[in-house]
């Protein structure tokens, strides 16, 4: 008798709208996501929204994001169907969050049979 086992797909699937991506979430890429991801909102707090300079800035920083996760030119086409950076920021936030739950929930998962104890039940 073979023991099968099917491994699941390392790829997470996102759709926005109607536009279809796929993460990559080997160890590796998830790491340097999540890193690049913390320096990304630690530069964002820095910005004033009130500088065209720093608008520019952020749409570059939110291009470069986009890109990395869902692949080059991404955020292009997000863009394009939604031109307003604080509504594509908002959406990137989301989908980052929604992956950090998805990783955290595959990390959690439990088995769901356990295993029967070889101890024989002594009878009173």
């Amino acid at each position: 008798m073979a023991i099968k086992v099917n491994l699941e797909s390392i790829k997470i699937p996102v759709e926005i709208s109607d536009l279809k991506y796929e993460i990559d979430v080997t160890d590796d890429k998830y790491e340097e996501f999540i890193k690049n991801f913390n320096v990304f909102l630690t530069k964002i707090e820095n910005l004033d929204e009130d500088k065209t300079e720093d608008i520019s800035l952020l749409k570059k920083m939110v291009k470069d994001v986009y890109d990395e996760l869902l692949g080059a030119s991404a955020y292009d086409e997000i863009y394009a169907k939604m031109p307003n950076i604080a509504f594509v920021a908002s959406v990137l936030v989301n989908v980052v969050t929604q992956l950090m739950e998805e990783m955290d929930n595959a990390i959690q998962t439990k088995p769901k049979t356990k295993v029967a104890s070889k101890k024989p039940v002594k009878k009173k």
